[in-house]
């Protein structure tokens, strides 16, 4: 029998009181700990405790910029930026401020900022974190980017920003914008971001990110930081239609675009005189070809090096210099950034054999991006008798001065759409009223009767491409899939 002697039992009670004096000191120091929704752990990628820690490093990097524009009354678009009214001129012309943000690249003044800011500006006025202002001198404007680079001269070295890696940044990560939101200067909002890549309109050169940080009117063109208060995008738009939906322009295509703009005021880009269209199931159907990737050729313009290269309209291009073409995004993009004089070569197909063409690329001229809106008056009776292709929803009629008129066309024969099913096939795929219809499944149609031949031959399901033009935006090629006659 174990007899436990009284020096045992004091051996025994030390231990216990040991090992509880251990656990107690750990747990206590587990009990304290405080947990940080930014701490990663292992991570070592954001360590701030608050963005009130960023807000006051980055603020005085961030300023409010004051346009002054002369502005038509009888003009106004309902979609311009948040305008103040201050003093009559004459007639119903008004001096009026516009109010944008920016921020501070470099210490003797350069400013950042999107060119819808500034554009068309009488003058341009900047506000700093301390309240001194200074006249902008605007050194450069990319209309396709939207930024425009400024320049001002303080009286002292300015606080500057850190640019980040707009690449790093992952769907969820938290980021902050300041800005002049309604003329609230350096106005602070948090939020994540929602996704990346996104499209709003038919730029090719658009990849915005989205974020659902607060962004409203007067937020545009000031910086977005990430959560260790480097710039990461450039405010630029917003959604009307919800709420928590802004639009950021990625930081590190911006890097090119403001350097361009400092050397040169502009920005120069690649152009090879092609108007190129995504290529889809159903028009690789009608071109034979066995892939969706690359872009088929809807214009070849005239006395451009793809035109001097012999590049034709229906052409296939697969990949530039080796490297394959994703879609008509892509293809600008590739195009874009390649150096004008850069001699290269396109690979491709046509009629179903591959092709190769040995180009120099030129400087792309400036973009025009206007296009008349089509009148939506109904057309009269008198006019000619329309042909109906049921099975794509839209009703042709013969191109004349009428119509000329009615939608802006300009010179040439086709078919003009007066009808267009919102419900059907070529609503889908973006076929307006007012387009041109030139040829079909690369056939061309000038009169009702080629049309009414040549559409006879279809049946339910099949592939038909459309050449169109559009009034001053030049042509397309758009495919569509047949359904049943209604």
């Amino acid at each position: 029998m174990f007899v436990i002697t009284s020096r045992v039992k004091w051996i025994l009670v030390a231990g216990i009181s040991g090992l509880l004096g251990f656990l107690s000191g750990s747990l206590s120091q587990f009990s304290v700990r405080r947990v940080n929704p930014f701490d990663r752990v292992n991570s070592g990628r954001v360590e701030q405790v608050s963005f009130a820690d960023v807000a006051e490093r980055v603020n005085a990097s961030v300023v409010s910029v004051v346009s002054t524009k002369i502005v038509d009354l009888n003009q106004m678009h309902e979609d311009l930026e948040f305008w103040n009214p201050l003093k009559p001129d004459e007639n119903t012309k008004r001096k009026s401020l516009g109010f944008g943000s920016g921020f501070i690249l470099e210490g003797q003044g350069l400013i950042v900022t999107n060119q819808h800011v500034i554009d068309s500006s009488a003058n341009v006025t900047v506000r700093l974190f301390d309240g001194s202002e200074y006249p902008a001198e605007t050194l450069g404007t990319d209309e396709e980017s939207d930024l425009a680079l400024m320049k001002i001269k303080p009286k002292k070295r300015l606080s500057t920003v850190k640019l980040g890696d707009s690449d790093k940044l992952r769907v969820g990560d938290w980021v902050m914008a300041v800005g002049d939101p309604f003329n609230y200067d350096h106005s602070v909002t948090v939020g994540v971001v929602s996704a990346k890549d996104r499209k709003i309109d038919d730029n090719p050169f658009e990849r915005y990110i989205q974020t659902d940080a607060a962004i409203n009117f007067g937020n545009s063109g000031g910086p977005l930081f990430n959560a260790l208060g480097e710039v990461v995008a450039i405010t630029t738009a917003i959604s009307t239609k919800g709420r928590s939906i802004g639009f950021a322009i990625p930081i590190n295509f911006a890097r090119s675009i403001v350097g361009q703009l400092e050397e040169h005021g502009r920005v120069v880009r690649g152009y090879l005189g092609v108007t190129p269209e995504s290529i889809t199931e159903n028009n690789a159907k009608v071109l034979q070809i066995g892939s969706a990737e690359g872009v088929v050729v809807a214009e070849v313009s005239p006395l451009s090096a793809a035109e001097r290269a012999g590049i034709q309209r229906y052409d296939v291009i697969t990949r530039i210099d080796g490297h394959p073409i994703k879609d008509k995004d892509d293809f600008f993009r590739k195009v874009a950034q390649t150096v004008p004089g850069t001699e290269i070569k396109i690979s491709g197909i046509r009629n179903s054999q591959p092709v190769e063409f040995d180009l120099v690329v030129r400087e792309r001229p400036p973009v025009a991006h206007a296009r008349l809106v089509p009148d939506s008056s109904p057309l009269h009776s008198w006019l000619p008798p329309e042909t109906k292709m049921a099975r794509a929803g839209i009703s042709v009629q013969e191109l004349n001065d009428h119509h000329r008129k009615l939608y802006g066309i300009e010179g040439g024969k086709g078919l003009v759409i007066v009808e267009v099913d919102p419900i059907s096939p070529a609503a889908d795929v973006g076929l307006e009223v007012g387009d041109v219809v030139l040829e079909i499944n690369k056939h061309p149609v000038a009169s009702l009767m080629e049309y009414r031949k040549l559409i006879a031959g279809f049946k339910v399901n099949d592939a038909v491409m459309f050449l169109i033009s559009r009034s001053r935006s030049g042509s397309r090629i758009v495919t569509l899939k047949l359904e049943g006659a209604s």
